[in-house]
């Protein structure tokens, strides 16, 4: 049986730019950093999180010409990843503050408050607030 979702990989055009952003502004630990494929595996994640986040720019050593060209498109796009925040108010304005890419919360049908969060690369996270209850 399936324990825990391990994470997800981000492409990014600068791996070491992107790793900065990920541990200065938004405040992620660098869980791992080592070789891989004349390059680096790196992997961040917030402090309490079992997932964590593979930074990774598109390799043509690791990657056949039809892939490494799909992960160049996807570099600037809606990840599908959200991270969670038990006070989205004070996460916006940190990261706001820092000069992060961050639409304003707003409450959403569901109940939930939601903002929208852009790397240097312009991926796309959603940041999300439970409902209150």
């Amino acid at each position: 049986m399936i324990d825990t979702i391990g994470g997800v990989v981000i492409m990014v055009s600068d791996q070491a730019r992107a790793v900065k952003f990920y541990a200065e502004k938004a405040g992620f630990d660098i869980r791992l950093n080592v070789p891989f494929f004349g390059g680096k595996w790196i992997e961040v994640a917030p402090k309490d999180s079992e997932s964590t986040l593979s930074i990774m720019e598109p390799n043509p050593q690791l990657m056949p010409p039809e892939e490494l060209e799909t992960a160049r498109k996807n570099i600037g796009r809606n990840t599908g990843v959200w991270f969670y925040t038990s006070d989205i108010q004070s996460t916006y304005e940190d990261l706001k503050s820092k000069g992060v890419d961050i639409t304003k919360p707003e409450k959403q049908e569901w109940g939930g408050i939601m903002s929208l969060v852009k790397d240097l690369d312009g991926n796309i996270f959603t940041l999300l607030s439970s409902p209150e209850g």
